[in-house]
């Protein structure tokens, strides 16, 4: 298992690489957002070098404000374009592994025409990915109703996509986590892990056991993901004081040895 975190895209990505490699991470999980890392104004091989001196590996994440869900059809052009280009800049940064959001589809398609519009865009992407030798994976957003069957029906169409799987996002206004469900059904998909703690209600992007009632058995779930065989990255997705972040890190560290 490797831990990573997110880079804070309102700060130099520079020092953010520095950052994370004196403080242990294994990777980082490269957000490409404004306004520090932006596809067309970020010099992407001079952060390659940065990245490859600091001896981190490096997964890529793209911006989660691009519209895909947007009612115009030129809007949701703009934006596939850009996520085309964030892929560019993971192939040159040396990651093998893109990432982007669930954010459904304009409400005026039926849930067959959704299915169709994503198969149609995410083909794209995935082609464009596998020309560079970037994978690419689909993250679970915080909407859980239907969700799951969304994910099983879309992925069935894709058998290249890929699976970032975001635990915390599967704790929102459910009775227990959704981790088992998703691995049930797309554990061989699964590429990548993202980590926080939240109330059950909104996703606040916590330390692990901070929330007074709501939050995950972080432990139980490294056991869920350690019984289907995961043993990949695991991004700590903790923001605020970055004191919490590393000891996140580590107390993810010490339950995933109690987890095995």
């Amino acid at each position: 298992m490797q831990v990573g975190a997110m880079n804070d895209p309102q700060r130099n990505v520079f020092e953010e690489i520095r950052w994370f490699a004196a403080n242990g991470f294994d990777y980082i999980d490269l957000t490409i957002e404004a306004p520090a890392t932006p596809t067309e104004s970020t010099p992407w091989k001079r952060v390659a070098e940065a990245v490859h001196e600091s001896r981190l590996g490096v997964v890529c994440h793209t911006a989660p404000y691009l519209p895909i869900d947007n009612p115009s059809p030129l809007v949701r052009q703009a934006a596939l374009d850009e996520l085309r280009r964030s892929i560019d800049a993971a192939q040159i940064v040396g990651a093998s592994l893109c990432t982007m959001h669930f954010m459904g589809w304009p409400t005026y398609l039926s849930d067959e025409e959704g299915y169709e519009f994503y198969r149609q865009m995410l083909s794209i992407l995935v082609q464009h990915g596998g020309d560079r030798g970037v994978a690419v994976a689909m993250e679970n957003g915080i909407y859980n109703r239907h969700q799951h069957k969304y994910f099983r029906e879309i992925f069935q169409r894709l058998p290249q996509l890929k699976l970032l799987y975001d635990i915390g996002h599967g704790n929102l206004a459910t009775a227990k986590s959704m981790l088992r469900e998703y691995l049930f059904s797309l554990n061989d998909r699964l590429a990548h892990i993202h980590l926080s703690d939240n109330n059950g209600i909104e996703d606040l992007h916590l330390p692990f056991g901070a929330p007074m009632r709501g939050g995950l058995d972080i432990l139980q779930n490294l056991r869920t993901l350690r019984s289907f065989q995961y043993d990949g990255t695991i991004t700590v997705e903790v923001f605020g004081d970055r004191r919490w972040l590393v000891e996140s890190a580590r107390l993810l560290r010490e339950l995933w040895e109690q987890a095995g």
